[in-house]
Parts: C-alpha cells; sequence; structure tokens
C-alpha cells in the first residue's frame, strides 16, 4: 500500500517545478524583451502573484501530505479514510493546474508571439 501510495503521489506531483519554475523567474527575460512597460509590469507582477499563490499552496500540499502519511499510519484506518486524503492531494493538483494555466494565459495575452519566443528562448529552462 506505501508503494502504491508513493507512487501515486509521484505521478499527481511528478518531479520539479515544471512550468511553474519557468513561470515565475521570467523578469530577466521580459525586461530584455518586452519594451512596452505596462505590459512588463503586468507579466512581472503576474509572475510575482504565481509565486506568491504557489507558497500558499505548498504550505496546503505538506499538510494533505502529512494527512495521508498520518492516515496510513494509522492501525484503525480504513480504505475511505486513505481516499479521502488522497481526494485532497488531487485538489491540489487540480488548483496547482489552474494556477498555472491562468497565469500562463495572463502572460500570453501581454506578449506578441516574438515577444514570446524571445522570452523563452532567454531563460535557461533546463534549469
Amino acid at each position: 500500500m506505501i508503494v502504491g501510495t508513493l507512487t501515486l503521489l509521484m505521478l499527481l506531483f511528478g518531479g520539479g517545478d515544471g512550468l511553474a519554475f519557468y513561470l515565475t523567474n521570467l523578469k530577466g527575460g521580459v525586461k530584455e524583451h518586452v519594451q512596452d512597460k505596462a505590459r512588463q509590469e503586468i507579466i512581472i507582477e503576474t509572475s510575482k502573484s504565481l509565486s506568491k499563490d504557489l507558497g500558499e499552496l505548498a504550505e496546503e500540499i505538506d499538510d494533505h501530505f502529512e494527512d495521508l502519511a498520518e492516515v496510513h499510519s494509522e492501525y484503525d484506518s480504513v480504505a475511505s479514510d486513505v481516499d479521502e486524503a488522497i481526494e485532497a492531494l488531487k485538489a491540489d493538483q487540480k488548483e496547482l493546474s489552474r494556477l498555472v494555466l491562468d497565469a500562463r494565459d495572463a502572460m500570453h495575452e501581454q506578449m506578441t508571439k516574438d515577444e514570446w519566443d524571445a522570452v523563452f528562448a532567454a531563460e535557461d529552462l533546463t534549469k
């Protein structure tokens, strides 16, 4: 059961920070490649807001991981207890996706294709 749970957690949250990392670390590329100061500020503010929201979500995820570990280790827990803890983590995954995609869409609206390509080409996306 522990192996199954760990596998589920890896599938739910994957490794690394993925797209969220890229969207929260674009300030240099945006300042360099987006010439309009008003759009720069909107993009950078969106990035900062995403970072803040992800930090808050990370705290919730930590709590839900602790809940799952606790349920797992309790002798008297039943399948529905584990299911409930896993559902909380699935909700976290859904919220993570929503936050990242909403931020991406907001940034996308503020950049031309050339700016977008230049900003992402300027960033080291392999960090």
